[in-house]
């Protein structure tokens, strides 16, 4: 179930992010021969920050790609007391869980949004794990990854506008599924507050899991 939710996610964004792109592209107003397609060079891949549909990023720069968690799933989730993740060498799939995120009694896994060998480990946050940042500029990062297929995997990911698109109906969903039911979820200006799922029952924060996360059970 969580494989089929997972592939009907990334079908429905990338979908809206093919429409996106090509109202932007310019109209050609002439066709391009065989022997011109063949001349022409390989688009580059775009640096960025890139969003998997379990609320991971991944931060490209050059051959080594940064990930970590998002801002909807750092407010959710709340503060860590604890983290498990992949030790140097490890070789990750793209969606495979990646590490885990403990606060108290609850659980967070995530999926990596790159498949490659990982190849540094924020040990910082193995003593201090409240310290992982949802921003892909700060020092909170969790893993760096040599990618094996990044230009394929980044087919799969959210980038841009529709990337923000996401992260908003993300928050959205979330305050309508639960402000009725427990309160206040959210600040003034509508942001879901720090902490957010220790407000949520046990049974709820499965619901989440599942909805939100597309966490394995």
């Amino acid at each position: 179930m969580v494989a089929i939710l997972f592939i009907l996610t990334v079908i429905v964004f990338l979908t809206i992010d093919y429409i996106m792109k090509r109202k932007e592209q310019p109209q050609q107003a002439y066709e391009v021969s065989p022997e011109q397609a063949e001349q022409k060079k390989p688009a580059s891949i775009v640096s960025g920050t890139y969003y998997h549909p379990t609320h991971t990023w991944a931060r490209v720069t050059d051959d080594v790609v940064t990930v970590g968690i998002d801002q909807f799933a750092k407010k959710v989730f709340g503060k860590a007391n604890k983290i498990d993740v992949p030790k140097v060498g490890a070789y990750l799939r793209q969606g495979q869980t990646a590490w885990k995120l403990y606060r108290g009694k609850r659980a967070l896994p995530q999926s990596t949004p790159i498949e490659g060998n990982v190849v540094d480990v924020n040990v910082d946050l193995l003593n201090q794990p409240s310290k992982i940042s949802a921003t892909a500029n700060g020092d909170g990062w969790i893993l760096k990854i040599k990618p094996n297929s990044l230009r394929q995997n980044l087919k799969n990911l959210l980038h841009g506008k529709t990337a923000d698109w996401w992260l908003e109906n993300s928050r959205a969903q979330f305050v309508t599924r639960f402000a009725g039911e427990i309160g206040p979820v959210c600040q003034d200006g509508g942001e879901i507050i720090e902490n957010a799922g220790d407000l949520l029952t046990d049974k709820e924060w499965e619901e989440v899991l599942d909805k939100f996360f597309m966490a394995e059970k």
